[in-house]
């Protein structure tokens, strides 16, 4: 009797015991549940955070949209919310990934990236030679690339956008429309044609600002050497050591006129950096104009 009484008690001090244990546990992870939500929710409202801009004045009527990203802040300055959700060909502003993919894959040797122009008269009188890789970048020749491209292969291209969330990372039509309206006399060659160029990839404004972000902010997909020396190629402007902008352009044909016009990049000042994607979607834009936007947008805006 006295044995079943101590293993009464024993057994009652015993749930006693465990019922202020697990009463504690409990408090605790509902603690750090709501912590950890709370941390969650925090970082979803600072990535997410839109300022909706009006650029009118930039725009001039243009149809067209832009996006800012605030590399430290995660806030988007963002004008025209629908076109810059709107996906369309990249065209050549794809060269920025289509660079780092050659350096990455070893394809671009950067000491000795020459390729040999096959004779071909492009109508860009600089594409008439042969070429290394920032000549090709900074002129825009799409025979260069495609060759790179054609080098590196689908499937690592295809991981590669996989990786970077890069648009719809549709490269089904490899060979492209085979009917590029932007050169009508040569139009139907492999050399200028591409998924990228007015083809099967698709990527909005608000999608390329993000890629740029995880690229030259985090790293993503290319070691830091070769983000490096495509940064040094995408260099347009350096004012008074102050402000340096880095992008590149981006023009298709539909409708047998120009359209999809990009500017791509992003901006250093102080101790400032923005990511940055501007589209113009009016017929007969080009991407340079979608760059002197851009630089205008940097300078009144951002650059005070």
């Amino acid at each position: 009797m006295y044995k079943n009484l101590i293993s009464e008690r024993g057994a009652e001090h015993m749930n006693k015991g465990w019922g202020k244990i697990l009463v504690i546990l409990s408090v605790s992870i509902l603690i750090s549940s709501y912590l950890f939500g709370q941390g969650i929710k925090q970082s979803k409202e600072d990535c997410n955070k839109k300022i909706f801009k009006d650029y009118d004045s930039y725009f001039k009527n243009m149809n067209g949209s832009a996006v800012f990203i605030d590399a430290d802040t995660g806030v988007y300055f963002v004008y025209n919310q629908e076109m810059s959700e709107f996906q369309t060909a990249p065209n050549s502003s794809f060269k920025i990934i289509s660079c780092l993919m050659g350096l990455e894959s070893g394809v671009i040797d950067p000491d000795n990236s020459l390729l040999e122009w096959d004779g071909t008269i492009y109508p860009v009188i600089e594409w008439n030679k042969n070429m290394e890789y920032r000549t090709a970048f900074k002129t825009s020749a799409i025979w260069y690339y495609r060759k790179v491209l054609d080098m590196i292969g689908p499937e690592y291209v295809q991981k590669v956008l996989d990786s970077l969330d890069y648009g719809n990372c549709d490269i089904s039509c490899w060979q492209g429309s085979m009917d590029n309206k932007v050169f009508p006399s040569i139009c139907t060659l492999k050399s200028i044609n591409g998924f990228w160029q007015e083809s099967s990839l698709k990527v909005s404004p608000i999608q390329q600002a993000e890629i740029i972000r995880k690229i030259f902010r985090d790293g993503i997909c290319f070691s830091e050497e070769n983000i490096q020396l495509v940064k040094e190629a995408m260099l347009i402007s350096n004012y008074n050591g102050s402000m340096s902008i880095y992008g590149k352009t981006g023009s298709g044909i539909r409708d047998e006129e120009w359209t999809d016009a990009w500017f791509t990049g992003f901006f250093e000042y102080k101790e400032m950096t923005m990511y940055f994607s501007i589209r113009l979607n009016e017929p007969g834009t080009s991407g340079q104009q979608a760059k002197e936007i851009a630089i205008d947008i940097i300078y009144n805006e951002f650059g005070r």
